[in-house]
């Protein structure tokens, strides 16, 4: 075998397996990431994560004239407390600016460390603005956005929501390993059945096909770490 062909060989085949494990969670990522045709509202009513291609979306649609304002939500989580040396709120309100969304027109909320303190703080930083939205535009990370339509429709459902998240396609939404962003997906169907039974959100129907995918990638990881590849985490 001449030099280098082993080394080749084997990032040959972990690329299929990449792209196999990619199929497999497409039906998960299809259904989490919903997504609906933005109307006009009275907020933008963004969730703070690591992803800075949420508020570059949240940018997009208050310049198209959706809203006149949005509300940026997000302390710390595990993802950003290495990254940004500021809550997401502060990170993703700069990004805003910077895309050229007025700084009055942006209402930030700090404190919020999970979705649920999400909605409620935001929507009492609203309130303390004045403002008592009946409808808005909700942008997170794809793979959230089905859960933040359910917060919101489990703790203020007479607000009407939209799902706007980051117009991406899966390989661009992939934020971590392939193998831990696969579990994921999966453990988000745990929280969906888990926070409706706590009471927390909505219930969501999860389509048998949707289910069945998640136990293949359940699987799929599972052989995996059998094989010696690190565990998702």
């Amino acid at each position: 075998m001449r030099p280098g062909a082993g080394l080749s060989y084997i990032i040959s085949v972990r690329a299929r397996g990449d792209a196999g494990l990619q199929g497999l969670l497409r039906p998960l990522w299809e259904y989490l990431a919903r997504s609906d045709a933005p109307r006009a509202a009275d907020v933008i009513f963004v969730f703070g994560s690591a992803d800075r291609a949420v508020p570059a979306r949240a940018a997009r649609l208050y310049l198209a004239g959706h809203a006149p304002r949005i509300l940026v939500s997000g302390s710390f989580g595990r993802l950003t407390r290495e990254r940004f040396d500021r809550p997401e709120a502060h990170v993703f309100r700069d990004d805003l600016v910077e895309d050229g969304v007025p700084p009055a027109a942006v209402i930030v909320e700090p404190a919020a460390t999970n979705t649920l303190e999400n909605v409620r703080l935001g929507m009492a930083a609203l309130a303390a603005r004045g403002h008592r939205p009946r409808s808005a535009l909700l942008v997170a990370k794809g793979f959230a956005m089905r859960r933040c339509v359910a917060t919101f429709a489990g703790q203020f459902p007479a607000v009407r929501v939209c799902a706007c998240p980051p117009l991406q396609p899966l390989p661009a939404a992939v934020d971590r390993s392939l193998p831990a962003f696969a579990a994921r997906l999966v453990a988000e169907l745990d929280r969906l059945q888990r926070y409706a039974a706590q009471g927390d959100i909505r219930a969501e129907a999860i389509p048998p096909a949707v289910a069945a995918a998640a136990r293949r990638v359940a699987a799929e990881l599972g052989r995996a770490r059998g094989g010696g590849r690190p565990a998702a985490g």
